[in-house]
């Protein structure tokens, strides 16, 4: 028994496994076998750790932190993202000034031409209004 249990601490320590199952065909042991194993050493502090709730990984509190030095990295946003929207908002502006000079035409319109004149402009002023809202609400994304 303490030949399988030098195994394990080998296994846990110096091979970083953590899987039950893993340490069970290692040490050709049944898996509650190597869990009943990892709670002597425990008791014994022999390992420091705790076995998931599942019970089929042992993750051990004394691991060490790398070495390795920490690459600081600038976050930007993706060009892709960003949308200026300005080009839109402005066109759907331009549109609904359009739309309130049809309006205005046609209030003081007195002949038929006039009238047809401020129906054709109300027309225009919309399809410029709603061509702004597209391109304010259209984003390109990449292929």
């Amino acid at each position: 028994m303490n030949e399988n249990k030098e195994k394990l601490v080998n296994l846990v320590v110096e091979h970083n496994v953590s899987a039950i199952m893993i340490l069970s065909e290692k040490l050709k042991l049944d898996p509650e076998a190597v869990i009943e194993l990892i709670n002597e050493l425990i008791s014994e502090d022999k390992l420091h750790g705790m076995i998931s709730e599942d019970g089929k990984r042992f993750f051990r509190s004394d691991a060490k932190v790398s070495d390795a030095p920490v690459i600081h990295r600038d976050e930007y946003m993706p060009e892709f993202l960003s949308y200026d929207t300005r080009p839109g908002k402005a066109i759907a502006i331009i549109g609904f000034i359009v739309l309130i000079g049809g309006g205005l035409v046609n209030y003081y319109a007195t002949v038929v031409p006039e009238r047809d004149f401020a129906a054709i402009l109300f027309f225009v002023g919309l399809a410029i209004f709603f061509g702004g809202l597209y391109l304010a609400t259209k984003k390109q994304m990449p292929d």
